[in-house]
């Protein structure tokens, strides 16, 4: 079963090398709210690494631009984007109540309800606020979906807007919480076709309690199935037990380094920072291999490419030696060698 599940994990996401099994909205749709690479300088668009052919930079870039796509805080506050259509849906589930506004939140909140949209530095002037209080309100006003941040470039200079007037076409409250939880948690189990709580914690940064009710919600319906895959109990969508039971899909050995803001590192964040120590150094990326995360590259962020001090492996050593060519060969698609030069592999002197 876990052969099946990982296998149509992989294929959900695109990442069967010559398999395109979703086009590209679809998937940035099922993945929503899509950041940008972690490793990645502010303003730049999202990117979804590995599972498309076309150059979704670029194409983000655009979307971006005309407010096909649109910027907000969820997960606990990170940014991410989603399609403008889906703002009620992402609202209603990722809103952070905001019972208590202090003066500098008034003071954001009068200017742009009085002045119109404005950037912090038009903010600053007529509130005699510093930049870092006005930074600091209008990400909590982000956060509750009071204000909006119109990233259309890549570009500081961003204007802020009051949310319900830029969306006033729509019905903001289409969705209740409970809908909309329900529709966020059902897309990411039908990716991850099997997911447990604590996946389902580490990707949307919600409330235990919200995802242990939304969860049970779900198996009432007859939506889940609650199902224990060795040692951990997790649910399926009704819908994929039989293709689950009926896969014989072979996983091809191909290796990834994933950004820390990969879909399926976030799926298993607060698992994987329990499993992988990266020492003195930061995990830059995780290593998957054939479907199964098997280490870290940890290195130090720089402006400019990163160095990358170690390949740090949760295998056996032959598994070490094995998989070095390919580990190093894949590092090498992220990190040209005339950029960066891996200085360790299992903490040995790589040259």
């Amino acid at each position: 079963m876990i052969q099946s599940i990982n296998y149509l994990r992989l294929k959900r996401q695109n990442l069967l090398d010559g398999h395109k099994a979703m086009e590209y909205e679809e998937l940035f749709r099922l993945m929503s709210p899509v950041p940008t690479l972690f490793w990645a300088t502010p303003g730049e668009p999202p990117v979804i690494q590995y599972r498309t052919d076309v150059d979704d930079r670029k194409l983000n870039d655009h979307r971006r631009s005309d407010r096909t796509i649109i910027k907000g805080r969820f997960r606990g506050g990170s940014v991410g984007y989603i399609f403008a259509d889906e703002l009620p849906l992402f609202m209603a589930a990722y809103r952070k109540d905001v019972s208590l506004y202090n003066s500098h939140d008034l003071a954001v909140l009068n200017v742009l309800r009085t002045e119109g949209p404005m950037n912090i530095e038009m903010i600053k002037e007529i509130t005699g606020l510093l930049s870092r209080q006005i930074s600091a309100s209008l990400q909590k006003l982000q956060k509750a979906f009071v204000v909006f941040e119109d990233q259309v470039d890549s570009e500081w200079d961003r204007s802020w807007y009051l949310l319900e007037d830029e969306f006033s076409h729509m019905d903001l409250n289409a969705f209740s919480r409970e809908a909309a939880l329900g529709e966020v948690i059902k897309r990411f189990v039908f990716l991850n076709v099997f997911a447990h709580e604590t996946m389902i914690k580490s990707f949307t940064r919600l409330p235990n309690r919200d995802i242990k009710q939304a969860l049970s919600s779900l198996a009432e319906e007859g939506i889940l199935l609650q199902k224990e895959v060795p040692g951990t109990v997790g649910y399926i969508l009704a819908d994929d037990e039989d293709e689950i039971l009926s896969c014989r899909g072979v996983i091809p050995d191909e290796t990834y380094i994933l950004d820390l803001n990969d879909y399926l590192v976030r799926s298993e964040e607060l698992l994987l920072k329990d499993r992988f120590n990266p020492g003195p150094h930061k995990t830059l990326h995780y290593i998957m291999k054939q479907g199964d995360f098997i280490g870290i590259v940890s290195g130090r962020f720089c402006f400019g490419p990163n160095e990358l001090e170690n390949v740090i492996l949760d295998v056996t050593e032959k598994e070490k030696k094995e998989f070095r060519s390919d580990i190093e060969k894949a590092i090498e698609k992220v990190y040209p060698p005339h950029e960066t030069v891996l200085r360790r592999y299992s903490s040995l002197m790589r040259f």
